[in-house]
């Protein structure tokens, strides 16, 4: 009985996890749209892919309503260290929003000043460029290589520091040098989850906005489970770092 109520609980924590997960889904969703729509409206739409990049930098956050189902996923029973992970969660979302906040302003100046110097933007931060040349492609570009750039900064700085803290307690510090650590192990995986988690994002916001519903959602949980498993299984080898 004792066993039925304890798997029941897990549905429960996994139904509610989830459900959190479609929720911050629909929210982005949501907010992109509504940055797109204005961007059309001042004749912005080439830097929508920008702010496609920017939303990335929230993956971590996202990310942590998978937490509670983690390690039951990986049928583990290993304790809830629960200062240190709220520790590191705190100094993820101040890095995470710093990051964005710097990326967008940074995304500004250089569209207004290498794509469109006619632009809205640049007429009201009173932009001039002495380089006419039309950059949008390349601009297009950078872009996208900055969102694979931003998932793998994601994954370093923002999912495995709080994972590290929820397995075992050694301090802020140390969770981000053991994160440092293990990506630079797995470097080559670190990098090809990070093109993955970034393709999910932005194609489908710029091509097919209705397919990140489901896509963005499935790709998050399947790479985070698998850093999880990789990492207990790193963790284990290892030992304490």
């Amino acid at each position: 009985m004792s066993e039925n109520i304890v798997n029941h609980n897990r549905n429960i924590t996994k139904a509610i996890c989830y459900g959190l997960l479609c929720i911050s889904t629909l929210m982005i969703f949501f907010i992109a749209q509504t940055i797109q729509s204005a961007l059309v409206s001042y004749e912005l739409s080439s830097m929508f892919v920008s702010f496609c990049s920017g939303f990335i930098l929230f993956i971590p956050l996202v990310g942590l309503v998978l937490h509670p189902i983690a390690f039951n996923h990986e049928n583990t029973d290993i304790p809830f260290h629960f200062s240190a992970f709220v520790s590191n969660l705190g100094l993820v979302v101040v890095v995470q929003v710093v990051c964005f906040i710097i990326w967008m302003t940074d995304a500004v100046a250089v569209y207004s000043i290498y794509v469109d110097q006619t632009s809205f933007l640049a007429k009201a931060f009173n932009i001039n460029a002495q380089n006419r040349a039309d950059l949008s492609e390349q601009f297009y570009w950078a872009n996208l290589l900055l969102a694979w750039f931003f998932a793998c900064l994601s994954l370093v700085i923002g999912i495995l520091p709080c994972l590290i803290a929820r397995v075992k307690n050694i301090g802020v510090v140390s969770n981000f040098v053991s994160a440092f650590y293990f990506a630079k192990t797995n470097k080559l995986k670190i990098a090809l989850y990070g093109l993955i988690l970034s393709l999910s994002v932005v194609m489908p916001l710029l091509y097919a906005k209705y397919l990140f519903l489901v896509i963005f959602p499935t790709v998050l949980s399947v790479t985070f489970f698998q850093i999880v498993k990789e990492y207990l299984l790193f963790n284990s080898k290892e030992g304490a770092i």
